[in-house]
């Protein structure tokens, strides 16, 4: 029972994970690869690969990851015919559009319906399932095997690995959305300055003014800061649908314990609480990008305890810092109760965690930050600071431009800073102040207003 529930454990926390990067963009083998490292946690993985169909369709593929025990690594690049399903499993898989599982015992004389091994050697446990876009076209397929007889595949890991699929498909439609969106903008960056070169000093001033002004004119750069929870609720919904299922089985067959009981509803609690957070924060973010400093008297405006706000958003972020052997302490005067946009607050806090999390710390670095906030008659002070790796005063300087980072090639959008700039100065109509040296960690120093509800005047 403790083996299973720690597995649960480490389940959850992989598929919140991948739910968290699969929205940070990036490299498409970069974040194969994290899968393929996530799913050893729970499974046998020594043999693992990833082929995408070509642009022309099914009728070619490149193995964009591969990793074998004894099959020498193909070119990630080499676009090779797919062979017929009648001779390849990896085929059969795509062109079917359905999950196969193959054992070696399982031969054509027995089985004289089943596929042949292709090119690759023979398995001891074969486990394929294809990867669709929103469309529900196949993407291509993702396959799991075992040489020895000593890992071999329950009906439980094939149901996980049916569900880390389901999550790997939805992540590569969110980076080639990305990348087409990327593509798009450099283009027509480049026609523009082509086309009118003489407009260039207006254009700059007008990019400088804009940058600091409406989140809503960064909609489509932004998606996947809105998409963080919305895949958090993703993953999180997905594991109580199998957790369910599990139950489920156990109920038919007589062999549900109190103890099952009790750690399924755990999860049931968990998960919830995960989903409402999250979904809170996507909506409340959403109406937030509406409130730039022009529509003050909407009702997203509500009252909440930033203590207890700020302690619900960390626990949606848990599964970020996870493994990660940095803390964070929250030093906040209990009884602040503002009248603002929690949407916006929760958003500040995370891209301030996320930012120190990515460029403050390395992975395996140890580190503390601390988060804290008191009044100031009408205002609110809100101060936030981590011991890591802090910056120069040149790249100080950019920190709040506009798809400035310095991990470009590492997933780093450049934009979380600037989201933060934008909504602490448009919908929570306050003012923020950022301090750093090189080994001195990063210090932010936020005041805003504690009432947000606008004063109305004028007869009844």
């Amino acid at each position: 029972m403790e083996r299973r529930l720690a597995r649960l454990e480490t389940v959850q926390a992989m598929l919140l994970e991948l739910g968290q990067m699969s929205t940070a963009g990036g490299d498409v083998t970069e974040f194969i690869g994290a899968v393929h490292q996530a799913l050893g946690r729970v499974m046998y993985a020594a043999n693992f690969y990833v082929a995408l169909c070509g642009d022309d369709g099914q009728d070619t593929v490149r193995f964009v990851y591969f990793v074998d025990e004894i099959d020498a690594t193909p070119d990630p690049h080499e676009v090779v015919a797919l062979a017929s399903p009648n001779e390849s499993p990896t085929a059969w898989v795509i062109l079917n559009r359905r999950a196969l599982v193959m054992a070696a015992e399982e031969d054509v004389r027995a089985h004289p319906e089943r596929v042949g091994w292709g090119l690759g050697s023979v398995a001891e446990h074969w486990m394929g399932c294809p990867l669709f876009d929103s469309q529900h076209a196949v993407l291509g397929a993702i396959v799991i095997q075992s040489y020895s007889p000593a890992h071999r595949y329950s009906l439980e890991d094939q149901k996980l690995f049916n569900l880390l699929a389901g999550h790997v498909s939805i992540a590569l439609q969110g980076m080639q959305s990305m990348d087409r969106l990327e593509k798009a903008v450099l283009e027509r960056t480049a026609l523009l300055e082509q086309r009118n070169l003489a407009l260039q000093e207006a254009q700059s001033e007008l990019v400088r003014q804009e940058k600091l002004a409406s989140l809503g004119r960064l909609v489509a750069g932004v998606a996947h800061e809105i998409n963080t929870p919305l895949g958090i609720c993703v993953t999180a919904t997905s594991h109580l649908v199998q957790e369910l299922k599990l139950t489920r089985e156990e109920i038919a067959s007589d062999s549900l314990t109190a103890d099952s009981l009790a750690m399924f509803l755990d999860i049931v609690d968990q998960s919830l609480r995960i989903m409402t957070t999250n979904t809170q924060r996507a909506a409340a973010l959403v109406r937030s990008f509406k409130q730039v400093a022009v529509d003050q008297s909407s009702d997203d405006i509500r009252s909440f305890n930033l203590n207890t706000y700020i302690h619900e958003v960390l626990l949606s972020l848990q599964p970020k810092l996870k493994g990660r052997p940095v803390k964070v302490a929250v030093q906040c005067e209990p009884d602040i109760v503002m009248e603002s946009f929690p949407g916006a607050v929760s958003q500040i806090v995370t891209n301030m965690l996320m930012n120190s999390l990515v460029h403050g710390y390395t992975h395996e670095q140890a580190g503390t930050i601390v988060i804290s906030a008191a009044l100031d008659g009408d205002h609110v002070v809100f101060s936030y600071s981590d011991d890591g790796a802090g910056m120069d005063a040149d790249t100080l300087s950019k920190l709040f431009d506009p798809f400035f980072t310095t991990r470009r090639g590492s997933g780093g959008s450049g934009l979380g800073a600037h989201i933060l700039f934008n909504l602490v100065t448009g919908p929570l109509g306050g003012s923020i102040r950022a301090t750093s040296t090189p080994g001195a960690g990063l210090h932010y120093a936020l005041r805003i207003p504690r009432n947000r509800r606008p004063i109305r005047t004028g007869a009844r």
